[in-house]
């Protein structure tokens, strides 16, 4: 028989900037370039920007995460009532399977006991479909709303970041990852100006501000 009906967590997927290795083949080509170009070239501006910090300290990147865990808590309460389904089904089919095994039992009642159970094993097998594909299909709904979200937030910070950028007069800005250094594109700088600070304040200055409550009148 098989095991009793479980909740998988439905994981968040949330979005990494790590680089494959033909990348960063081609970044050291082009910080190469970069390099070669900069003995020639006082104007030339690099700057960085911690890409993750600058997605998670992103307002919208807690809205988007207490977003995500609400509809993960409306899917597990979704599949309820078919968990509790199967596990009673389960319950009765073995039931019925240990009553059958009663040599005290008539034929006539036993042969009903069996049919009783074998219906139970029908019934289960229905009610294990529609608990795995209403599971399935509600995980892949939240992995593509996480997707899209966290896409968003990206896009957010890339073109605030372009923008500081060009207003700046950069030429270059790479991703210095602290958290993990070794998935950045820098492991080390000195004397270059990061931009993490600016970005965050632009897109931060959007933030909904939290609507004042109403002052409580005393009793006369």
């Amino acid at each position: 028989m098989r095991p009793a009906f479980v909740n998988k967590d439905c994981h968040c997927l949330f979005a990494r900037f790590g680089k494959n290795a033909a990348m960063r083949a081609i970044l050291s080509v082009i910080l190469g370039t970069v390099i070669s170009f900069a003995a020639y070239s006082a104007e030339l501006k690099i700057g960085t920007i911690d890409l993750q910090r600058a997605m998670t300290d992103y307002y919208k990147w807690e809205e988007v995460t207490q977003q995500i865990k609400q509809r993960d808590t409306s899917y597990v309460k979704e599949l309820e009532p078919l968990r509790l389904e199967g596990t009673r089904l389960e319950r009765e089919a073995r039931e019925l399977a240990l009553s059958i095994q009663d040599n005290a039992l008539s034929n006539s009642v036993r042969d009903e006991k069996k049919k009783l159970f074998e219906q139970k094993q029908v019934d289960l097998g229905e009610i294990r479909m529609r608990f795995d594909d209403l599971q399935l299909k509600r995980q892949t709904d939240l992995q593509k709303y996480s997707v899209q979200t966290r896409k968003q937030i990206a896009d957010d910070v890339l073109t605030v970041t372009r923008k500081i950028s060009e207003a700046e007069g950069f030429n270059l800005i790479l991703n210095a990852n602290k958290a993990e250094p070794i998935s950045a594109d820098v492991l080390f700088s000195k004397n270059v100006d990061d931009i993490t600070e600016k970005v965050l304040a632009r897109l931060n200055a959007g933030k909904p501000r939290p609507s004042a409550e109403p002052k409580r009148q005393t009793a006369p």
